[in-house]
């Protein structure tokens, strides 16, 4: 057991890597009510093609998802939500494009809540008729979203900026790729992905953490597994579409604009790649940057415009999006902004921003969900969260600049809309 002390944030972290490979983050909370947990898993929607001793493998699209919706059953044909619900405890999870996760809070019972997270997330009960099931209301809840614009609008941004690379497919698949997935092939990837060598449980609250520990090494399986290599396969510098149009009932078009770049997102590297993404995409296109004030200011964009990095092994990707009427006016908008910021970003300007990102990951330390979830991906990452704070002060202006004039090409770039007009050819 590691302890990990950070006084200039009035934080420590213990750390402790299993035998069998899990990795568990304690985040003591001396006095705090609601204590939380999760446990993660590092596989998600992109992870469908692997190569295990010699044996490749490739899954049909929505496979993590269908996973995280089938992990909860249980033999007598209850649910872990019915378990948790006895003890008072609130449980969810969560599947992304690079993880699996499932969690809870409560403010009693601690440590009985978590030895059911870990027992239910690794006792799989799949059969050929739950799975049926599962696909009809896996099916269902395709057709829902894909009756949603804001999320058709991403969709086909990430389809339309990736060609290879899994990041372009869909989270949750589609009605055909569910159709094809069994109980052999839930197995398959279970028993590849779900195990402690793959996983991290991230703790926060007024918790013991040699417990949490104790815990974890009396429930999960004590052998360490080999990991699968994973094939993302090499995907182009240029996207696979520079504009995409698509027609719903929406009041005001939604738009997404994308750019790619191959970077390194894992280890020292990749942690210093992505808090200069995050910066990036603030002076850019935050709610304290000229574009969004001008913008809005003249009527074009409306209050939802916004901009994230993405994360994915070997790629970062920025996104900003919003409602707008003249969408390719707000794409001229970003690439002139960026020709100016390329030249140099103004020093007292981006220092405004650092302090403003400082301090959202400082409040963040009291959000135990958030707390978790960032550490979650940091340790999948090869990092711990906490480092980033220090990264943050030692990033400078011109980095930014260097980095968006790398960045946003137009080669590399894509714009999504979804309008409520007929798409003229």
């Amino acid at each position: 057991m590691k302890e990990n002390c950070y006084p200039n944030i009035n934080q420590k972290m213990i750390s402790h890597t299993c035998g069998n490979g899990l990795k568990i983050c304690v985040f003591p909370k001396p006095g705090f009510r609601r204590s939380y947990a999760m446990l993660a898993v590092n596989y998600g929607s992109i992870d469908i093609s692997f190569d295990l001793g010699g044996e490749k493998y490739t899954s049909p699209l929505g496979v993590a998802h269908f996973l995280e919706h089938k992990v909860f059953e249980q033999p007598d044909g209850g649910n872990a939500l019915q378990i948790f619900a006895k003890t008072g405890a609130s449980p969810n999870a969560f599947t992304g494009k690079t993880m699996t996760a499932y969690h809870f809070s409560g403010t009693e019972k601690f440590m009985h809540n978590l030895e059911i997270l870990l027992s239910f997330v690794t006792s799989p009960y799949f059969t050929d008729e739950n799975v049926k099931k599962e696909q009809g209301i896996i099916g269902q809840e395709i057709s829902m979203v894909n009756d949603r614009p804001g999320w058709r609008v991403y969709e086909n941004l990430m389809s339309s900026l990736y060609s290879v690379h899994p990041a372009k497919d869909s989270i949750i698949g589609t009605v055909e790729s569910i159709g094809q997935i069994t109980r052999d092939t839930l197995f398959k990837c279970y028993n590849t992905f779900y195990v402690p060598s793959n996983m991290t449980l991230c703790v926060a609250g007024d918790v013991a953490p040699e417990k949490v520990i104790s815990a974890a090494e009396s429930i999960l399986r004590r052998d360490k597994v080999i990991l699968p290599e994973r094939d993302y396969g090499n995907e182009p510098g240029a996207v696979s579409r520079k504009y995409c149009e698509e027609n719903m009932e929406t009041p005001i078009p939604v738009f997404a604009i994308g750019t790619k770049c191959a970077m390194k997102t894992a280890g020292e590297e990749g942690m210093r790649n992505r808090v200069v993404a995050e910066l990036a995409a603030d002076v850019l296109a935050g709610p304290a940057s000229s574009l969004y004030t001008s913008l809005y200011g003249d009527g074009t964009v409306s209050s939802d415009f916004d901009s994230e990095a993405m994360f994915f092994p070997g790629s970062i990707a920025m996104m900003i999006s919003g409602e707008s009427r003249e969408p390719k006016r707000v794409l001229e908008a970003v690439y002139k902004r960026v020709e100016r910021l390329s030249d140099g970003v103004d020093v007292s300007y981006f220092n405004r921003i650092k302090k403003a990102n400082l301090g959202m990951k400082l409040r963040s330390l009291d959000k135990v969900k958030s707390l978790c979830h960032e550490q979650a991906d940091a340790v999948f990452a090869g990092y711990d969260y906490l480092d980033t704070m220090e990264i943050i002060n030692e990033i400078d202006a011109d980095e930014i600049s260097a980095f968006l004039k790398k960045f946003f090409k137009e080669e590399n770039t894509t714009l999504s809309v979804i309008d409520n007009k007929q798409v003229n050819e």
